[in-house]
């Protein structure tokens, strides 16, 4: 394939991936808050009972928006109250030579006091600032000489996902970047890679033999738990 048909590609399948972010917003616009809080709560007993998470001592989880996707403060509670390592989404300017203008890496929570301290930002995403980063562990990048050891698991939000357990979220890039770097820290320290798992209400996963249009820089999760509560794995995805 040329660079041309190749640019070609990549062009139909972002235009694409435009399309259906924007009819599954739509969707979404119209769901009502009991809904999302119904199907939370489905999605967080599916996401405890999982061995992964009980097993896993060090995780990452993003903070969820108001409305229009599965809350996640709950689950910041339970890790807590499993003595788990807590990790939370950080986005800041990219300075590296290459990638995304803006990139993720994932910082430290000491508590749920912390969490609640934590300001909405315009999304009304509880969120860092960058004058609370000092001294918090961070996973990929660091100013301040600590540097985390691993994750064990990251529970990752999306757009829309499907049932060979791809996913888009709102095509900026931060996961698939974050995946990629991560990916080479493990590899370069021989560790495994941690486990994905995506939460979705059931109005974001598309239906049987619909699919998400990908390109080589976009990563599928291991395992995706849906609003009725039934959990989908790779192995299994067909």
């Amino acid at each position: 394939m040329s660079s041309e048909e190749r640019l070609d590609m990549r062009t139909s399948i972002n235009a694409s991936k435009s399309d259906l972010r924007k009819a599954i917003s739509a969707s979404l616009r119209s769901l009502s808050q009991d809904s999302v809080q119904a199907q939370s709560l489905v999605v967080q007993s599916s996401l405890f009972a999982l061995p992964e998470y009980q097993e896993a001592k060090s995780l990452s989880i993003f903070l969820s928006m108001p409305s229009g996707e599965i809350l996640t403060e709950p689950i910041v509670k339970n890790a807590f109250d499993g003595d788990k390592t807590v990790f939370i989404p950080y986005i800041y300017k990219n300075q590296l030579d290459s990638g995304p203008r803006s990139v993720m890496d994932m910082v430290q929570l000491h508590s749920m006091q912390d969490f609640q301290q934590l300001a909405p930002d315009k999304w009304g995403i509880p969120s860092l600032t960058e004058k609370s980063l000092s001294g918090r562990r961070r996973c990929l990048d660091h100013d301040d000489g600590i540097r985390e050891t691993g994750l064990d698991l990251i529970v990752m939000p999306g757009v829309a996902f499907d049932k060979n357990l791809q996913r888009i979220g709102h095509g900026k890039g931060y996961y698939d970047f974050f995946l990629k770097r991560i990916s080479e820290h493990a590899r370069s320290k021989t560790r495994a890679l941690p486990f994905l798992i995506a939460l979705a209400l059931q109005q974001q996963l598309l239906p049987d033999g619909q699919g998400i249009p990908t390109n080589e820089s976009d990563w599928p999760v291991d395992a995706l738990i849906s609003g009725d509560g039934s959990v989908l794995r790779r192995h299994a995805a067909g």
